[in-house]
């Protein structure tokens, strides 16, 4: 505790202005250079990058008869340049390549954009633009990804979802490969006796989406000797095979 000065009674005061003003300034530096970490490396953006899938589809329909068609096939997803969107924000296009399998050549399938905010990633896949991701992620953090979709026909299917991240900064093994951290997206997990609904996403830092799973089949009127139980939908696996 400061004594009084009989001289100069001031001088506690004084110093003790000063000793508070350091303290502030002290204060104020620390809160200025906190940097929160985004870890934006979920999703990589450097021109050249790229991610190869290995994918499974099958596609369920009915019609007197049950059919089920199913395709094995390999798909590439590249970063290959930049653009600007009415608003003056940078786009990344994302290219994405098809062949049957490692021995054809690749050919352009589509051409997709992603842009990257400061606290999500829009990916705009055909003309649909889904909020994938959301920053600095979170376990247990919810957002509507779908907020883009028009609920109308024949995108009614996309109502409702609630996005969420079920794991944060794990390890993860998929179709050979073993990364140090990644995070699970769920983006809709709903079932009942005649609808099962399905999608969820792993990403990994430094290479981005690793693998996919994707359902959305219809059960109703499916005779009892149908194997699959299904009367119409599709379901989609998407593992990575390589990534630069």
């Amino acid at each position: 505790m400061l004594k009084p000065n009989k001289r100069f009674p001031w001088a506690g005061l004084f110093l003790t202005g000063i000793l508070f003003s350091v303290f502030i300034f002290s204060c104020k530096d620390k809160k200025d250079t906190l940097v929160l970490d985004y870890q934006y490396e979920y999703f990589p953006t450097d021109s050249g990058h790229y991610v190869v899938y290995d994918v499974d589809s099958i596609f369920y329909s009915y019609n007197g008869q049950h059919h089920n068609d199913t395709a094995h096939y390999q798909q590439m997803e590249m970063i290959t340049d930049t653009t600007y969107d009415n608003e003056n924000a940078m786009n990344y296009v994302l290219t994405v390549y098809r062949r049957a399998n490692a021995n054809y050549s690749w050919t352009i399938d589509k051409v997709w954009e992603v842009k990257r905010s400061v606290t999500n990633l829009i990916k705009k896949e055909d003309d649909l633009r889904f909020v994938k991701l959301i920053f600095p992620p979170q376990e247990g953090a919810e957002w509507n990804g779908n907020i883009f979709i028009p609920y109308t026909t024949p995108y009614d299917g996309y109502k409702d979802w609630t996005y969420s991240y079920e794991a944060v900064n794990v390890p993860y093994s998929v179709n050979g490969f073993s990364f140090d951290s990644t995070l699970t997206v769920k983006e809709v997990d709903d079932e009942n006796l005649i609808q099962k609904k399905l999608r969820r996403e792993v990403y990994a830092k430094g290479v981005g989406m690793i693998y996919q799973e994707w359902e959305i089949v219809n059960k109703q009127n499916v005779q009892a000797n149908w194997e699959s139980g299904v009367e119409n939908g599709f379901r989609i696996r998407m593992r990575v095979a390589d990534h630069n």
